[in-house]
Order: structure tokens, then C-alpha cells, then sequence
């Protein structure tokens, strides 16, 4: 019984701890990381004329992926993000999804400058 309190004690213990680390962040803010962090990977698909890129990202234990379409010269359209990690669900933004705002702030694991530079 004392084995089995002391494993819920450090279970609770390194949850807490998860949840007092996590920082605010903008879908744009996100978006910014994956772009400009030199570990992303970038692949480009074209399909009828139409260009998408599609970017992935891990840190540690958080794993980012993005779409975009690209539009005029080399801008691009953000289609979806996701911010995973193991220790909660999934953070996602939609473009098509009329609730979804790149601007609004998500609560996101910790990204430090070391693993997650985001330039302000």
C-alpha cells in the first residue's frame, strides 16, 4: 500500500509540475516556430495547380505539424496546425473552422529558447 501512495504522490507531483510549466501562445506565434526552427522538416505537394506545403517539427516531447497553401510569390496560406505531446490532447487550428482564430492564445507545453526560439 505504501508503494502503490508513493507512485500516486510522484504521478501527481510531475503533473502539477507539467501544468505550472506551460506558457501562452497564438496559432501565428506557433506557426512562426515551425517556419523559422532550422529542425522542420518542409514537404510540397502540387495538385491541379494548387501548392501545398506541409511542415513537421518535434521538441522534445512535443511534436508540431502544419499546412499551407501557397498564394502569390512565396506567401502562404495556414490551412491547419497541431501541437501534440503525450502528457495532454491535442491543441488544433482549422482555417475552415469558423471558430478557429490564429491570433486567439492556446496553453501550450513549455518551449524554451533553447528547444523552441519564437523571436517576439
Amino acid at each position: 500500500m505504501f508503494k502503490s501512495w508513493k507512485k500516486w504522490m510522484k504521478q501527481t507531483a510531475n503533473t502539477l509540475i507539467d501544468r505550472l510549466q506551460r506558457e501562452k501562445h497564438s496559432f501565428s506565434d506557433i506557426a512562426r516556430l515551425i517556419r523559422e526552427h532550422p529542425d522542420t522538416s518542409v514537404s510540397e505537394k502540387t495538385w491541379l495547380g494548387l501548392t501545398y506545403r506541409f511542415y513537421s517539427l518535434h521538441l522534445d516531447k512535443v511534436a508540431f505539424t502544419m499546412e499551407t497553401k501557397k498564394t502569390k510569390g512565396n506567401d502562404e496560406h495556414i490551412l491547419f496546425i497541431a501541437v501534440s505531446s503525450s502528457n495532454s490532447a491535442p491543441i488544433v487550428y482549422r482555417s475552415y473552422d469558423e471558430n478557429s482564430d490564429l491570433h486567439k492564445l492556446v496553453t501550450t507545453p513549455p518551449l524554451t529558447k533553447e528547444t523552441a526560439p519564437i523571436s517576439q
